[in-house]
């Protein structure tokens, strides 16, 4: 089973995907009562680890083991930055970070065993600044999963917006959070999760609203208004243990003027752009992170920037969608996700070698050919050539001088195609008539391969003796 877990310091968003199981029976008694998405829940990023058991999310607020000195918060912000000593539970010292460690492991143990299944995680990390963050995950034991994959929140958000990253490889990210306001202008090169690199922030702008501005008058409001600490019902904008419902979120965020941060922000974001030589021009897509990017201000101070580019209808639940799509590995984008080769026999040596017809991570339809061979007949009478494709495990190595091979510019070169890798045969040999029959060693058929807009692989051949078309790019087979 994939999930994806995006620690954040006031609730902790896990996306799964399994049809079958309701948001409302996953981890419950530690989740929210109010699922955020079909998939998605949220546990509170709160811990106790008194007297040797282990407490998340809201079994720590109902039992009220929020204000116990045993009890860690904050925990992304302390995996972030310098942490202090830690604090004393039965008599040893835990570090906030091993308690992070604790409250993941918690979480997939219990999806674990409540879904009688391994369990696959996608951790979100910063694409900003996220160094110490992946330092922490590569030195913890997350025992509990059978793999993790570290994935940053940008890509994440991204493919969960269903972002084309080989079209629309340059946008920004506007991130409403209750510890800053961040901008990033992020370039992609995005070539799958298996060719995956960090993308690169090419700007960026940040305006604080820490533990000294919005997250604190946001408490206090919330105290003079003589809230409890329970849950009410309907959907709730919730730090640790107190709660706004929408209406009044929305109505307090407006007296905040956020509309104004906001054009700031932007403002300062392309004026870095700028001093960087970077036209705002070729942003393609801006994708909104957190829920405080649905405040009517925000949004309208967003919409006049941005315009149609402006993706927002789920901010929450989007790097998570995207952490699942990245474990799928599921196809994203207009590209071939495995090579093809064709078999050719060396007439020397009699073995069979394997060239690459289209490679790993070509995109589709292709403008000009993805492989051209020249094809010998190996005996005085051959009447028939046989072509043989194969799925190929991996990137084949060229070695020796063998097979005749002529490249887009037309130049001929001569190799042999020398592999170890796994080949899978994907259906019967295709067969090319030879008339008048080919003679031994003779450079007879050219084959140019292609691939059209529907995924297909096709395939031109040309009698050079007779000079023919006997294939028009007939079309092989579909391509996965």
């Amino acid at each position: 089973m994939n999930i994806t877990i995006d620690l954040g310091n006031y609730n902790t968003i896990i996306t799964y995907d399994e049809a079958g199981l309701p948001a409302s029976e996953v981890l419950k008694g530690a989740a929210r009562n109010m699922p955020v998405g079909e998939r998605a829940i949220l546990v509170p990023s709160v811990i106790n680890l008194e007297g040797g058991r282990v407490a998340i999310g809201k079994e720590v607020t109902r039992a009220g083991l929020y204000g116990k000195d045993s009890t860690f918060r904050d925990l992304r912000d302390y995996i972030l930055h310098s942490t202090p000593m830690g604090l004393l539970v039965d008599g040893r010292r835990v570090s906030h970070k091993e308690a992070a460690s604790i409250f993941l492991n918690e979480i997939v143990r219990r999806m674990r065993d409540q879904t009688s299944r391994q369990i696959d995680v996608s951790l979100i990390h910063p694409t900003y600044e996220g160094e110490d963050f992946v330092n922490w995950v590569k030195s913890v034991s997350l025992s509990e999963a059978r793999s993790v994959t570290l994935v940053d929140e940008d890509t994440a958000v991204a493919l969960g917006y269903g972002v084309n990253l080989f079209k629309d490889d340059t946008i920004v990210f506007f991130d409403f959070g209750f510890s800053s306001i961040r901008a990033r202008l992020v370039k992609f090169n995005w070539l799958g999760r298996e060719s995956y690199t960090l993308p690169l922030v090419k700007a960026s702008a940040m305006y604080p609203v820490g533990s000294a501005d919005i997250k604190q008058r946001i408490i206090r409001q919330l105290e003079f208004q003589g809230y409890s600490h329970d849950e009410k019902t309907g959907r709730r904008h919730v730090l640790h243990e107190s709660s706004f419902s929408t209406e009044e979120f929305i109505a307090y965020a407006e007296r905040e003027d956020l509309g104004a941060l906001v054009d700031n922000v932007v403002e300062r974001l392309w004026e870095e752009a700028e001093a960087r030589g970077i036209d705002k021009s070729i942003v393609k897509k801006v994708c909104l992170i957190g829920g405080a990017t649905r405040i009517p201000s925000v949004k309208a101070a967003l919409k006049r920037h941005f315009g149609e580019k402006l993706l927002g209808d789920m901010p929450e639940t989007s790097a998570g969608l995207g952490g699942i799509t990245f474990l799928g590995d599921r196809p994203t984008d207009d590209m071939i996700r495995s090579g093809y080769s064709m078999r050719v026999r060396d007439p020397v040596t009699g073995q069979y070698h394997f060239p690459l017809v289209v490679e790993r991570f070509t995109r589709f339809p292709t403008k000009n050919p993805t492989a051209r061979y020249i094809v010998n007949t190996f005996y005085d009478g051959q009447y028939e050539l046989h072509l043989e494709l194969f799925k190929t495990g991996k990137a084949v190595e060229h070695l020796g001088s063998r097979e005749i091979i002529i490249d887009e510019a037309g130049k001929i070169s001569f190799v042999t195609s020398k592999t170890e890798d796994v080949q899978e045969p994907v259906g019967e040999p295709f067969t090319i008539p030879v008339s008048p029959a080919g003679r031994v060693g003779e450079r007879r058929i050219l084959l140019e391969f292609r691939v059209d807009n529907q995924k297909r692989l096709t395939c031109t051949a040309k009698d050079l003796r007779e000079d023919k078309i006997l294939w028009d790019e007939k079309p092989l087979m579909i391509l996965a």
